[in-house]
Order: C-alpha cells, then sequence, then structure tokens
C-alpha cells in the first residue's frame, strides 16, 4: 500500500468537435480495487489476461462516480479507450456528447472514495483560454465553475 491516493482529471472543451475530450489517470492497482469492490471479477488490466470486457466495466464506473452537468445538462459519454503504462498508471480516454460553448459547468468526481477515505481526485477543467483546477475529497465531492463568455480567443 501507499500513503497518497489521486486521480487527475483533465477535462478539455473542443470548440470544433462541440464537446469535452477527457483523461482520467489512475493509479493502477487503486483502480482494480475500486472495480473489484464494485462487483466486477478481476480484469487482469494491462496484462495477456485481461478481460475482454473490460473497458465495459471502466466505462460503468466512470459513468457512476464521475459527473459532468454543463448549462444544466448532465453530459453522457463515449468510452474512447484506455492506456496502461509499466509504472502502474491507468488513463482512460472519455468524450462528452455534443454540446454548445459551456457558461456554467458542474463537475462531481467520487472516484475511488468508496475505497480510499483519504483518496482526491484533482480535475483540470479547460475551455477556450480559461482554466480551473480543483481538488476534490470525500469531503467535498463538487464544485461549480463559470466560464466568462469571452473564452475562445
Amino acid at each position: 500500500m501507499h500513503k497518497y491516493y489521486v486521480s487527475i482529471t483533465e477535462a478539455e472543451y473542443n470548440v470544433e468537435s462541440k464537446s469535452f475530450e477527457i483523461s482520467i489517470k489512475f493509479i493502477g492497482h487503486d483502480l482494480e480495487k475500486a472495480l473489484n469492490s464494485a462487483g466486477a471479477p478481476n480484469l487482469y488490466l494491462g496484462t495477456d489476461k485481461e478481460k475482454s470486457n473490460a473497458n465495459d466495466y471502466l466505462k460503468r464506473y466512470i459513468d457512476k462516480k464521475f459527473e459532468m452537468v454543463v448549462d444544466g445538462k448532465k453530459l453522457k459519454y463515449e468510452f474512447i479507450g484506455k492506456e496502461i503504462n509499466n509504472d502502474d498508471f491507468i488513463y482512460c480516454f472519455i468524450k462528452s456528447n455534443q454540446i454548445e460553448q459551456p457558461k456554467k459547468v458542474f463537475i462531481k468526481s467520487s472516484l475511488l472514495t468508496e475505497v480510499f477515505s483519504g483518496q482526491a481526485n484533482t480535475v483540470y477543467l479547460k475551455s477556450g483560454n480559461q482554466k480551473a483546477s480543483y481538488y476534490l475529497t470525500k469531503d467535498k465531492m463538487s464544485q461549480t465553475h463559470t466560464l466568462s463568455q469571452a473564452s475562445e480567443k
């Protein structure tokens, strides 16, 4: 076990596709533990024994634990894929449904908090030239950010 439990989420609004492109970086064995706790079998992520439906479990877990509401509309996600490195980090890539230029963004991240009470989820939000970052924990899982309308410079 290690002392710190973190995930890093980057959510950037893409003006051309009119969607948020999102990457979530997990510590691999922490993610596996959370997936097991949520009822998934051992998925053997990143190994020759990886279950063929591993991405389905990842998508369901992210859908349940990471939420963005833009201008009152809850985003839906398409699971693009994952990248697993030898350093025990797992990157999951998702893309939101199409939305117009965001004005108000609500973010809730309870990733891994059901397994690790000290879990911290850092979220970086970017839209145009505007950037914001949030440090979310079990005690403070959500944040709302209002974007100015001059974001496309």
